[in-house]
């Protein structure tokens, strides 16, 4: 009796990174939309340097978590911006 040659099973690929859902891109949107990207990098980073110069947050055990969670911040905000500036 010949073996039946079974059908690999198809299966879904798993979602590699977060998943926006609508009430989430309705929110990004809307912050976008009343917090300018720019206006809103340029008052953090001087409220970080701020922080930095005034408060002697170069003892602050969480400094290298905040300074890289900014970081990528800045990038986010960037990007933002220059996706909705009109182009010159």
């Amino acid at each position: 009796m010949a073996k039946k040659s079974k059908k690999p099973v198809e299966r879904k690929a798993e979602p590699v990174g977060p998943i926006l859902t609508k009430s989430l891109k309705e929110e990004f949107i809307r912050f976008i939309e009343y917090h300018p990207a720019k206006r809103f990098t340029k008052n953090l980073r001087t409220m970080l340097l701020e922080f930095l110069m005034y408060d002697g947050a170069i003892e602050a055990t969480y400094l290298d978590d905040l300074l890289y969670d900014l970081e990528a911040l800045f990038e986010l905000l960037d990007v933002i911006q220059n996706e909705l500036e009109p182009k010159k």
